[in-house]
């Protein structure tokens, strides 16, 4: 990269697409009603979770069910990350996603994932089915999703007026879809109140 002298360039730049609206609220009742038909049938909690705490989980070839809801999400999904993949260097990226695998989660009161990776992944995601009134006014980060700063060494000397180290906070709603490189670190914050948070986290791989 080339400045001129007295340039500030800012660094280290991290692609995470944030898109509202992705899926349609029939689709997303399509995917409730399938969903919680699977909870019923197998109400106990997976235990190949690296990072829930709480909550219901589904396996990870829950994106090979064929049911229309899912076909549908599996568009959404593939077209976020055609989004990404849109923005990078075409003469160097001129494959395809080989893989792409998710799973879901219904996250009640208390449940929660604690601070995690997809390192086996180039692109992450996730996409929010349900998640109206997860937000408690009296908890803001209730079923919050955060993204922390890889960069270890912004921590060591804060400085006044540089938010080295900030966190990107989202509150999830119903058809949010994020993509995000897998290497990221992100957290989910703990739920509060009675409704249901339910997402898809879904991983590709890239070739």
């Amino acid at each position: 990269m080339q400045a001129n002298d007295g340039d500030i360039q800012t660094m280290f730049g991290t692609p995470v697409l944030v898109k509202p609206n992705a899926g349609s609220p029939e689709m997303n009742a399509g995917l409730i009603d399938f969903l919680h038909d699977l909870e019923r049938q197998d109400p106990q909690p997976r235990k190949t979770s690296r990072s829930g705490i709480g909550g219901w989980r589904t396996s990870d070839a829950i994106l090979d069910a064929e049911v229309p809801a899912i076909q549908e999400l599996k568009d959404v999904i593939k077209t976020a990350i055609g989004q990404v993949l849109a923005t990078a260097d075409h003469q160097l990226c001129k494959g395809v996603v080989n893989r792409l695998y998710g799973w879901a989660n219904i996250n009640r009161s208390g449940d929660y994932n604690t601070i995690h990776s997809h390192p086996t992944s180039h692109w992450s995601g996730i996409y929010y089915v349900a998640a109206d009134g997860a937000v408690d006014p009296e908890a803001p980060l209730s079923g919050v999703v955060e993204f922390q700063d890889p960069r270890g060494a912004v921590h060591a000397q804060p400085f006044p007026g540089f938010d080295f180290a900030r966190k990107l906070r989202l509150v999830p709603e119903p058809g949010l879809i994020l993509v995000f490189p897998g290497w990221l670190l992100h957290m989910v914050h703990p739920c509060r109140g009675p409704a249901e948070r339910i997402s898809f986290a879904f991983n590709s791989t890239y070739e």
